[in-house]
């Protein structure tokens, strides 16, 4: 028998379509019904984005009332938001896992939905807009309306693929943090301004959580047959950093960037001088000894 996930008829949104595409990861044989007619809501197993009513005990997921569901933080909930409370840590197997991913991607969504700017133009650019996620679900509403369920049916699947990856990312980035762990410990002990961290280890967010990680100021890692050495940001989310690599790198490619560098591998440094690779460990090394003492 399939689960009848239901919301609202006309226009959609981020909020309504990642709900549905969350409720389809735990009832993958499922059915959505799109009505403004409480006739056709009461067939539905889960209700969202409509019915003015939020009960968790009825399966129903509105948030268009007065003072509705809000974050510890008073953040507005959104129909996402509501479903995620109640069901993410089911989707995720973890609801550490489930809390990386509200906080890196469901969030947004109530936010836009109640009304939050999260982004203001560049004053130099003003006729620059960005395009949120939010925004480009919005975009797929079709001039059409009669075609609006088969594009609504289409953008599940599409936020479904994105919630996959979402999972996925957030449980490799919560184990990359026993590996940072072990990487500043060591460098902390042998007293250097580097951390050696495992490959693919999302060790920057790890970092600036640790106690001690102000002394770092690059993470070694290696890449394939590469390795690669990174500047640590002067803050979370910045582009400064906290010590860039010599400027007189930065843009060299090659034989340039190795004769440069003084290394026999060296493969380039990135012109914003925040990262540089070679071919061996010996020789990454030598650049962060480098740009340390330089």
């Amino acid at each position: 028998m399939k689960t009848i996930l239901g919301t609202h008829s006309g226009a959609f949104h981020a909020d309504d379509v990642f709900a549905i595409a969350a409720l389809s990861m735990l009832y993958p044989n499922y059915e959505i019904r799109r009505s403004r007619d409480p006739d056709v809501w009461a067939e539905c197993d889960f209700l969202v984005d409509v019915g003015g009513c939020y009960d968790h005990a009825k399966r129903k997921y509105d948030h268009h009332f007065k003072n509705g569901p809000t974050y510890d933080d008073g953040l507005k909930m959104s129909s996402v938001g509501l479903i995620w409370l109640h069901y993410g840590a089911g989707i995720c197997g973890s609801s550490a896992v489930a809390d990386q991913v509200c906080r890196q991607l469901i969030r947004q969504f109530d936010a836009h939905d109640n009304g939050v700017k999260l982004s203001t133009p560049l004053a130099d650019f003003s006729d620059v807009r960005e395009v949120s996620l939010s925004g480009s679900i919005s975009m797929m509403n079709p001039p059409d309306r009669s075609k609006a369920d088969e594009a609504f049916a289409n953008e599940v699947v599409r936020a479904r693929l994105l919630l996959e990856a979402a999972i996925a990312r957030a449980a490799h980035w919560m184990n990359s943090r026993a590996g940072l762990e072990v990487a500043l410990n060591d460098a902390l002990a042998e007293k250097r301004a580097y951390i050696l961290v495992p490959e693919d280890c999302k060790w920057q967010e790890h970092l600036f959580n640790s106690e001690g990680n102000e002394s770092i100021l690059y993470a070694v890692f290696a890449n394939g047959e590469k390795w690669f050495a990174q500047a640590v940001p002067s803050a979370p989310g910045e582009f400064s950093n906290r010590k860039d690599f010599p400027e007189a790198w930065a843009g060299l490619c090659d034989e340039a960037f190795s004769k440069a560098a003084g290394v026999p591998d060296g493969i380039f440094c990135h012109q914003g001088a925040f990262l540089c690779a070679t071919g061996s460990l010996e020789s990454t090394l030598k650049l962060v000894d480098d740009a340390i003492r330089a």
